[in-house]
């Protein structure tokens, strides 16, 4: 995609503004992003950004554990991890097999916990459905306990054991 500004060159930066709820879009070469106000654009600013919310900066790591990481390498890209952080993404997808444990503490670190709560597959997904249900019943019901309204309280404990039974009974 070409530069929405100077319609010269490749745009490798986007940005998004958000203000009083309007959303634009602006898609800019590097050039004509350091000349947007407010925006100071780095090339090398991204990877620092990566390695900063990953909190795996080689640097800071003891030299055994960033020796260890750089000596590793895919058996299929043949690409370290401290590659992997710099880059921000993945050489192949033996990498995701070959730093499991890495990239679970990464994933944990950027989503706050190991549990999905995005979509849910249509098809499959009834009991995943149902769990994710029951939660938020089990939250509404200690809010509602903790305002005192009891009457809504006991509409949604029953809600919970209808659930519950429909499910066969299963627990979390």
């Amino acid at each position: 995609m070409l530069c929405q500004n100077c319609h010269v060159r490749e745009s490798t930066v986007h940005l998004t503004k958000i203000i009083n709820g309007q959303t634009t879009h602006m898609h800019l070469c590097p050039d004509c992003a350091q000349k947007v106000q407010g925006f100071a654009f780095n090339p090398g600013m991204v990877s620092d950004f990566l390695q900063v919310l990953f909190g795996m900066n080689p640097t800071e790591q003891s030299e055994q554990m960033a020796g260890k990481l750089q000596q590793e390498k895919c058996p299929g890209c043949g690409k370290t991890f401290s590659q992997i952080q710099q880059a921000g993404r993945m050489g192949c997808s033996q990498c995701y097999e070959k730093f499991e444990p890495q990239i679970e503490l990464l994933l944990r670190r950027i989503h706050g916990g190991g549990t999905h709560v995005g979509k849910i597959p249509v098809r499959s997904g009834a009991a995943l459905r149902t769990k994710y249900e029951k939660a938020e019943l089990r939250n509404r019901l200690q809010e509602l306990i903790r305002k005192e309204e009891f009457e809504e309280a006991a509409q949604v404990r029953d809600k919970i054991r209808e659930l519950e039974k429909m499910a066969g009974g299963e627990e979390e």
